[in-house]
């Protein structure tokens, strides 16, 4: 868990809001301007991009999200402003933003190219490993003037992997096969979101060296790798159920087929140390199994 520490600036802000009398002219004057500095209302255009402006401690000048921005719980309360197929320009405008913050290789580019037209300002979140969470933070914080909020959640985030990756370091070593998507059949090969989330935990990726980040394969190949583990990122256990079928695979011989929340693991947020906790801890069970049934 991660918590948020109201900056002194802030708490002044707010009581020249509330209680303008309270505060010196010049004190409220000198908060007014401060605020000016800073993006006031913001966009965001897809899930990761709301949970890290909540996180750096701006979520309270969230005016619209993309579809699916469900976490934290006020991101739900917020108006829908894009999916992951486009953008509701129309929407965007009538809503006056001063800053758009948006996924840079998720978003269409076109689509921000088209606001950029229109002379807001924007911001690209490029998602990249375990340790770039904690400077996306940061640079938000500096972004949105909440160092003092975004600065110690960041410094959390880097303690939390740093213990994580002490815990789990002498995790046996395993090959695993990870389920993306089940019809079609996809995996991962070599982002380094996931990539690394599967290293610190002690697994082989089976599908590392496909060509492409996230390959789109068949059972055979699945097969010929013969991996130890199977996990899927899914919240249906059927979508796991194809593999009981496949015995010759060391993994469904053993019982070791899991899934995780793919709202915890695939997204580029803080709350990715729970998800390497669960997948660090399904490493220790499946080696388990695998020694009972041997």
């Amino acid at each position: 868990m991660f918590v948020h520490v109201r900056s002194v600036s802030l708490s002044i802000m707010a009581l020249s809001l509330l209680f303008p009398s309270v505060l010196s002219p010049s004190v409220h004057a000198q908060s007014l301007t401060e605020s000016k500095k800073y993006p006031q209302r913001i966009i965001s255009l897809s899930p990761h991009t709301t949970e890290l402006v909540f996180a750096a401690g701006g979520g309270d000048r969230l005016i619209g999200v993309s579809a699916y921005s469900d976490y934290p719980e006020a991101a739900k309360t917020l108006p829908i402003v894009a999916s992951s197929q486009q953008i509701n320009v129309e929407t965007i405008l009538a809503l006056e933003p001063d800053m758009i913050i948006y996924w840079q290789q998720g978003n269409s580019a076109a689509d921000i190219e088209q606001l950029k037209k229109f002379g807001i300002p924007v911001y690209a979140s490029k998602t990249g490993g375990l340790d770039d969470i904690g400077i996306q933070i940061q640079r938000l914080g500096r972004m949105l003037g909440t160092e003092t909020i975004a600065d110690p959640v960041s410094e959390q985030y880097r303690t939390a992997l740093a213990t994580l990756r002490t815990k789990y370091k002498h995790n046996p070593q395993q090959d695993l096969f990870y389920q993306v998507w089940p019809t079609p059949l996809m995996t991962v090969a070599n982002d380094p979101w996931l990539q690394q989330q599967f290293q610190l935990c002690g697994f082989n990726n089976v599908f590392n060296d496909s060509p492409v980040p996230y390959p789109v394969i068949n059972v055979e190949q699945v097969l010929v790798k013969q991996p130890s583990v199977i996990i899927a990122g899914s919240v249906n256990d059927a979508e796991l159920a194809q593999w009981q079928t496949w015995k010759s695979i060391p993994a469904v011989k053993h019982g070791n087929i899991f899934r995780v929340n793919p709202d915890v693991s695939h997204r580029f947020s803080p709350r990715v140390v729970q998800g390497i906790e669960t997948l660090c801890e399904i490493a220790l069970q499946a080696q388990k199994n695998t020694d009972k049934n041997n």
